[in-house]
């Protein structure tokens, strides 16, 4: 075996060895007939008895999907003619160190959250924003995945914060690798359908080349620090893509192993 074949194993194994020791945190709603989805999109149709044991010898469903469903990710030509397709996103564009910004408990609708406030959350968990991190933002918006409003319509999607465009800016100074959010903009401000700019998808995140994922759950239990991991599909063309999402932290449990 050759001295770099061997370094190849070794590093292989490090990795292995440190996963084995972090906490899986899947942070990606069940794509199933009837969730919650934006608004303006097609809803999901899942159809259950397109292949059955009884007709055809096997199980096998039938997806009819938009590609922005679920725990997505926004690829550049989602808003930029001509810009980035998912499939010509680095396979591994969504791989790397996040850090947590915990914004809960939500504020009203409509109503951005500012620079000042991320940085007060960074100084307050111990954490630096640095180059090449995903910024991911729980808003606690996932309370209101199951809340109908008046006209008996799905009110998420319809009312989000949002990000201030300096907030934006900041995030994007940085050098962040991509954002992800338990909302469906992330830094688009929302309220009863009237929404407000959208500086990351128009200005600061995607004509930079920096994927917003959106749509995320289950975020109030990940760490404020860890490895963000999930992969788009290879879509030709795509404006994006449906994801499975996985932070991993730091066991709590010192006993803790995938072995």
């Amino acid at each position: 075996m050759t001295e770099a074949n061997t370094h190849r194993r070794g590093a292989v194994g490090v990795i292995v060895q440190a996963l084995s020791q972090l906490e899986v945190h899947d942070v990606s709603p069940v794509l199933e007939t009837g969730m919650a989805a934006y608004f303006g999109h097609p809803p999901l149709e899942v159809d259950a008895r397109a292949r059955s044991f009884e007709e055809h010898g096997y199980y096998a469903q039938t997806l009819t999907i938009s590609e922005h469903t679920g725990a997505h990710v926004d690829a550049p030509a989602h808003m930029l003619p001509g810009a980035q397709t998912i499939d010509q996103l680095p396979a591994d564009v969504l791989i790397g160190p996040f850090k947590k910004y915990d914004l809960t408990p939500p504020g009203p609708p409509g109503e951005p959250v500012g620079v000042d406030r991320l940085r007060g959350v960074e100084d307050g968990a111990g954490f630096e924003l640095c180059r090449g991190d995903v910024a991911v933002f729980d808003f606690g918006w996932e309370r209101y995945l199951d809340r109908i409003d008046e006209q008996g319509r799905p009110w998420w999607g319809r009312n989000e914060p949002g990000l201030t465009d300096d907030a934006c800016r900041y995030l994007a100074e940085v050098g962040v690798a991509a954002v992800a959010s338990d909302t469906w903009g992330c830094d688009t401000s929302r309220r009863d359908d009237e929404a407000g700019h959208s500086p990351g998808h128009n200005t600061w995140f995607l004509p930079r080349g920096i994927p917003i994922v959106e749509g995320l759950v289950g975020l109030a239990a990940a760490p404020a620090t860890g490895l963000f991991v999930a992969l788009p599909l290879k879509i030709r063309r795509g404006s994006g893509s449906p994801l499975r999402v996985v932070l991993l932290g730091e066991s709590k449990n010192p006993e803790h192993s995938h072995e």
